[in-house]
């Protein structure tokens, strides 16, 4: 059972995987699935990280969203090998990886194809026995500050009741995709972890004075401060994404919105292949 977690490829979140690839981090568990969707070096950074160390994934060829896929000839091209392999969704081309957004797509495919397909039930009664099931699992709110409402919920099933060789999704985001954020009055740190039933959980970390668009850095301490004082409970949650984060408390610094984004999507990685280690050695 892998994770195949689906990673448009803005700056944060291809340097959050290149880094953990670098530094040796990244579990193999963990397969990523690479869709450009802006011509900057990040693309080449990371696929070519991955290349190196020989890590597992996919490169999506013809991305669906941003404006990758309208430039005729990119400066900053993916890096392909043996183990970075080319994905394509669903068009009349092979690839190492297909994916299929629809019921109708995924009964078209050949038993033999490796598949990132719709997790519904009519698509899970199909012979796909190389299927990988999408799922969006992160829950989207209107405002930052209304993930305080809810600050704990489930993430994911235990591996062994998961269908198909593994699960994919849209890392702390859903397959809708929006070129550009919006400015919010909260700060907030969302970050995943094992429960004790063999689950996957998620915790929201959400700023309390939020009356107002000022101090963003306040705001980020409010946040450390609470990770602070969960952490030692949850020593199991503990990766190199949260290890940053203390390091940015113990300084008092404050590194900006984008780097907290990576740090969050480095965590998130980490553990979610740690746990899937850790669930197939039991």
């Amino acid at each position: 059972m892998n994770y195949f977690p689906i990673i448009r490829g803005k700056l944060y979140d291809l340097a959050a995987v290149t880094q953990l690839v670098a530094d040796h981090q990244l579990p193999n568990t963990v397969t990523p699935i690479i869709e450009p969707v802006k011509d900057i070096a990040g693309v080449t950074k990371a696929t070519s990280a991955m290349a190196h160390a020989a890590h597992p994934g996919y490169v999506i060829q013809n991305p669906q969203v941003g404006n990758y896929q309208l430039l005729a000839a990119p400066r900053h091209l993916a890096v392909l090998s043996h183990t970075v392999q080319p994905a394509r969704i669903f068009d009349a081309q092979p690839a190492a990886l297909v994916i299929a957004t629809t019921a109708a797509q995924a009964k078209l495919l050949p038993k033999r194809q490796v598949a990132l397909v719709p997790d519904e039930a009519r698509v899970r009664q199909l012979p796909l026995p190389h299927a990988v099931y999408l799922n969006d699992h992160f829950t989207v709110y209107p405002y930052t500050d209304d993930y305080g409402i809810l600050q704990d919920e489930f993430y994911q099933y235990a591996p062994p009741s998961l269908p198909g060789i593994g699960f994919a999704d849209y890392p702390l985001a859903t397959s809708a995709y929006f070129e550009h954020g919006y400015p919010q009055r909260a700060v907030a740190i969302h970050l995943v972890y094992p429960a004790e039933d063999g689950t996957l959980r998620l915790h929201h970390f959400v700023s309390v004075n939020n009356d107002d668009f000022a101090n963003p850095q306040a705001k980020f301490f409010e946040v450390l401060a609470q990770l602070a004082a969960w952490l030692p409970f949850h020593l199991d949650a503990q990766t190199t994404g949260t290890v940053a984060f203390m390091d940015a408390a113990n300084r008092h610094h404050f590194p900006g919105l984008g780097v907290v984004r990576k740090y969050q999507l480095m965590h998130h990685l980490e553990l979610i292949g740690r746990w899937l280690q850790t669930s197939t050695q039991r």
